[in-house]
């Protein structure tokens, strides 16, 4: 899938299904999802530990085998948005998000003038040609990269129309944190609290006017269903250290089958 393809499946708000690499990003585990029919990656740099090269081989590899990558950052940081979108994933998210005022100051690291305020470099290695000039450069960042924030507080879901309006166009999708939200109410391991589940719907019907995505992780079947009923479109399911975790204790469980 392409950058535009993504975008454009994303504002249509069609399903489409990631996984989240945390632990091992890596090009093989890349291609293997990519084979597996998984449309898009969610590259946690927030949660995970990998390096700049480690980052930068992944989302060049998923260039190449057609699978969307999408970096989560970890904090609103101007040099950590920028380095990010100059390694050119397919996308970037922005995570605990409050304030329309965070929300500017997002845009002004992503996008390049007269949109924000982004510095310019030119990397003629990531578009497949040795010559490419300042304007097209710029308008494939500007136009093609996805770029989403993470809604993770009662605070931020309260501000969600201001975050909106003062996007003024530039948000691709909004993603809900629900474990931290959880967290911050004072109510973990409970995904059906009346507030989580409220925060949802109001998250994804706003969205919905605004032709925003709605993208959240999904650990299970059932978790994924739910999400589908909710309104949410990109989903990721299950991470890479659990599709391992899962395999591994499964398998530990039919070979004990052996030992009697």
């Amino acid at each position: 899938m392409t950058r535009q393809e993504f975008k454009k499946v994303a504002r249509e708000r069609r399903l489409c299904w990631g996984v989240v690499m945390l632990e091992h990003i890596t090009p093989m585990m890349v291609r293997t999802f990519a084979r597996a029919g998984y449309e898009w990656l969610w590259i946690d740099n927030e949660h995970g530990h990998q390096s700049y090269e480690s980052l930068y081989n992944a989302i060049r590899t998923a260039e190449d085998v057609g699978i969307a990558s999408i970096l989560r950052v970890t904090s609103a940081d101007y040099s950590l948005i920028a380095q990010a979108m100059d390694m050119a994933p397919t996308g970037i998210i922005v995570p605990r998000v409050e304030t329309p005022e965070q929300v500017r100051h997002i845009i002004d690291c992503a996008k390049y003038p007269p949109i924000g305020k982004r510095g310019f470099g030119m990397r003629a290695s990531l578009f497949g040609e040795h010559k490419i000039n300042m304007r097209d450069r710029a308008a494939d960042q500007q136009d093609t990269r996805f770029l989403a924030i993470q809604l993770e507080s009662p605070r931020a879901v309260d501000n969600l129309d201001k975050i909106i309006e003062v996007a003024q166009g530039q948000l691709d999708g909004i993603f809900y944190g629900p474990a931290d939200f959880q967290m911050v109410i004072g109510a973990p391991d409970q995904p059906e609290h009346p507030d989580v589940i409220a925060a949802a719907k109001l998250i994804s019907s706003v969205s919905a006017k605004h032709n925003l995505s709605n993208g959240t992780p999904a650990t299970s079947i059932a978790t994924a269903k739910r999400w589908i009923e909710l309104g949410f479109n990109m989903l990721t399911y299950k991470s890479d250290e659990q599709f391992l975790a899962d395999a591994a204790y499964e398998a530990r469980e039919e070979l004990r089958a052996l030992e009697h």
